[in-house]
């Protein structure tokens, strides 16, 4: 189980002694809001989604995968004063509000999740939080490694032709 200085990120849902059945992982542990990643069999583009849950069915799980939408989307989609998808009480209700929000809604069978992993919704959101900044002096420095690395593969000297 993966910890950091925040706290636990991920939580194994298979391995809390709760057997899947012939519909896939068991959901005991995890409801509307509870946001998981998996692996996925029936993958057409996501073979391993991170899913926010709006609903769980016997056959199907289906929810917004974060992986089709852009980072303020998501911050916007988990923090607390706004949409609050960390929250049991999230459906599709609130995700068809948004229009932007439509085109990551996904529904997963249950019998095609591997690896069902319920993953702390304050841990990510405390990981948005902390500000990026990239030095312009850095992003300069990798530019010119990046072109003299072009350079020496493009301009090849008599000698290394012989």
């Amino acid at each position: 189980m993966a910890i950091s200085k925040f706290g636990r990120l991920f939580q194994d849902v298979t391995l809390e002694k709760i057997r899947a059945n012939q519909y896939g992982p068991s959901v005991r542990t995890i409801t509307n809001g509870s946001l998981v990643t998996f692996g996925y069999q029936f993958a057409k583009n996501d073979l391993y989604p991170l899913v926010i849950l709006t609903r769980v069915t016997g056959k199907y799980f289906s929810g917004l995968n974060l992986h089709y939408l852009s980072f303020n989307t998501i911050k916007e989609v988990l923090q607390k004063n706004q949409m609050n998808a960390c929250n049991p009480l999230f459906d599709y209700q609130k995700v068809k509000l948004k229009t932007n929000l439509l085109g990551a809604f996904r529904r997963y069978k249950r019998v095609g999740i591997r690896n069902l992993k319920r993953l702390d919704c304050d841990l990510i959101l405390n990981a948005l939080a902390t500000p990026r900044a990239i030095d312009p002096q850095q992003v300069e420095a990798i530019r010119q490694s990046v072109k003299e690395q072009i350079s020496q593969l493009f301009n090849i000297g008599a000698k290394d032709l012989i």
